[in-house]
């Protein structure tokens, strides 16, 4: 655990009109991690605990999850999220930095290192694809969000559907305090929050254009983690990617779609190795 004397501290700016809150750890070369859909910055709990005393680490919370505001207006493509994000390591007066990014972090993180070559020294996506979401998937997650848009709540049906997408199908042996992690999360939601942002955010997700060819344009060495579990993020579409860059590719077995909390460990190391190549 992160020692008494390093607590995570919590900050809000004011990015693109809107408040985002984000939790900052430790000293070193700047880290900024992407947390996934749904989750918040103790999704990276393991990860903090682990490099803080080597890295600066900084964890955004996506609009409406955790202590941010709502979603910008103008909010359409994951460049958008991305430029937001950058400006905030502008108001950090962060110059140079790593990104990691799990799922949705992924997706902005890979538009960000395209955005800011000079920036950003080195690129790790665990859970993420850049590709469009498979028309199958998509109509079905753009029904729940109808459902909750409607409803202004996650009921159990969906709550039901969703939650194992998360984690490995033996999670409930190995891991059984991560779903009711998950699930305690999402009930803290409330009508507002799931109309104005949460809804709103999974359609962009979701609704995503086939963005592979960002990865063409990112120049910083690059790593890529999936779960050989993985039911939302197949390892076949890291494998894709990897392909594509040319980078290093680690598929982690019994883990699902949040490695860094079902695998800390290995998670741990890949980056703790990845981080410590690029200086």
């Amino acid at each position: 655990m992160t020692t008494q004397s390093n607590p995570p501290t919590r900050r809000v700016f004011k990015i693109a009109g809107s408040p985002l809150s984000m939790v900052e750890c430790g000293r070193g070369p700047a880290v900024l991690l992407g947390h996934g859909y749904l989750w918040d910055w103790r999704m990276w709990r393991p990860q903090i605990d682990a490099l803080h005393s080597r890295y600066r680490l900084i964890v955004p919370e996506m609009w409406g999850h955790g202590d941010s505001g709502p979603m910008p207006a103008d909010t359409r493509r994951h460049a958008d999220l991305a430029a937001q994000m950058l400006a905030l390591m502008d108001r950090l007066d962060i110059e140079r930095f790593a990104v990691v990014g799990s799922s949705m972090g992924g997706m902005w993180g890979a538009h960000l290192a395209a955005m800011a070559p000079e920036r950003v020294t080195g690129l790790a996506l665990l859970n993420s694809y850049l590709g469009a979401e498979p028309e199958a998937n998509r109509r079905t997650y753009f029904g729940m969000l109808d459902a909750v848009e409607r409803d202004g709540r996650v009921n159990d049906a969906i709550l039901s559907h969703i939650i194992p997408l998360f984690f490995a199908p033996d999670v409930a042996t190995r891991s059984p305090d991560l779903p009711i992690l998950l699930r305690d999360q999402i009930a803290r939601y409330d009508a507002a929050r799931l109309r104005e942002t949460i809804a709103p955010l999974g359609r962009l997700i979701f609704g995503r254009e086939d963005a592979l060819d960002v990865l063409d344009r990112v120049r910083a060495p690059t790593v890529i983690v999936a779960g050989r579990e993985d039911r939302s993020r197949p390892a076949a579409e890291s494998a894709v990617m990897a392909e594509r860059i040319g980078c290093g590719l680690h598929i982690l077995d019994a883990c699902g779609h949040s490695a860094t909390l079902e695998q800390p460990e290995q998670v741990n190391l890949i980056l703790s190795d990845f981080l410590g190549s690029i200086g």
